[in-house]
């Protein structure tokens, strides 16, 4: 069975009002968005349909994800369930009909969820898991059973992350995605301990590179490949920023998919914006300068042998 899997940090996928200037509009009156939540309001409220002004962004988004066409994408920056929902219907033509989100930990209202072709069964939340300095993941680690067969006998478990950004302090950050790796590693060995069949995958945007120390305990993890080292080092890039390319989004295999799976991973980087001078290729049709991108991250997909 060859099904194709995906990881794609959206870029603020939201169904929600804007405010602006951190004030709100409230009957006319301006309001502080603290005092407003303070008081029992609520800001993350839904409209009818996404913003205009992000209209033609969010086709882009979708072009990302029907060029490619994965069996079960993986995404971040999604504000709630309903909005996925939402997406999968206006903007990929209901292609989806299994989708999942848990509310995560982000105060920005930004989740980890998935849209699949196969039926999603046991679902996890780690959302809650703690550890001597306290919460550990920023947002979760989604974990999910992606039923392969109409008996529900096999599956492909998915790890879906959407670690600490760099924003703060350099060595708070950095400390902060190596405890959120660090524990990733432990909910797959208490999930698959020395199981060398096990069929899974850890995807998401890991907001840094594969030679960060922070990264090591899932990147030096005997039994997990990053695919993206299989392409040529300057092929490897999914972010561009300030000048500089990086791998900061992951698609890591156990040892038995990996070894099944002998293809390259495609990193589709046609839904950057044209100020994205590293890449010289061909763009969806659309694109152009900022504000008409796809996202600033570039998805990863990877055909499996299950």
């Amino acid at each position: 069975m060859v099904i194709k899997i995906g990881t794609f940090n959206a870029e603020n996928l939201f169904l929600r009002y804007k405010f602006l200037d951190k004030m709100i509009g409230i009957g006319g009156k301006k309001v502080d968005p603290k005092d407003f939540i303070d008081e029992g309001g609520n800001i993350n409220m839904l409209k009818a349909g996404f913003e205009d002004i992000d209209d033609i962004q969010r086709k882009n988004t979708a072009q990302v994800i029907l060029k490619n066409n994965p069996d079960v994408i993986c995404l971040q920056e999604v504000e709630n369930l309903e909005t996925l929902k939402k997406f999968n219907s206006k903007y990929l033509k209901r292609k989806y009909p299994y989708s999942m989100l848990i509310d995560g930990n982000d105060i920005r209202k930004i989740d980890v969820g998935i849209l699949s072709k196969l039926e999603i069964g046991a679902v996890r939340t780690h959302q809650f898991d703690k550890d001597a300095k306290g919460e550990i993941f920023s947002r979760d680690c989604l974990e999910a059973d992606i039923i392969l067969d109409k008996n529900g006998n096999e599956s492909l478990t998915v790890f879906v992350n959407h670690l600490k950004s760099k924003l703060g302090s350099d060595l708070k950050t950095s400390e902060k995605r190596e405890r959120q790796t660090a524990r990733v590693a432990e909910i797959i060995e208490e999930r698959f301990g020395n199981d060398k069949n096990a069929s899974f995958a850890v995807l998401g945007d890991f907001n840094d590179t594969p030679d960060a120390t922070c990264l090591k305990p899932l990147l030096d993890e005997k039994n997990l490949e990053n695919v993206v080292s299989r392409l040529p080092k300057n092929e490897q890039w999914t972010h561009y920023w300030n000048g500089e390319t990086n791998q900061l989004d992951y698609i890591l295999l156990s040892s038995a998919l990996s070894k099944k799976s002998a293809g390259l991973p495609v990193i589709e980087r046609r839904g950057l914006a044209d100020y994205v001078k590293a890449y010289k290729g061909p763009r969806f049709p659309g694109v152009k300068g900022e504000g008409t991108e796809a996202s600033d991250h570039c998805a990863v997909f990877m055909e499996l042998n299950i």
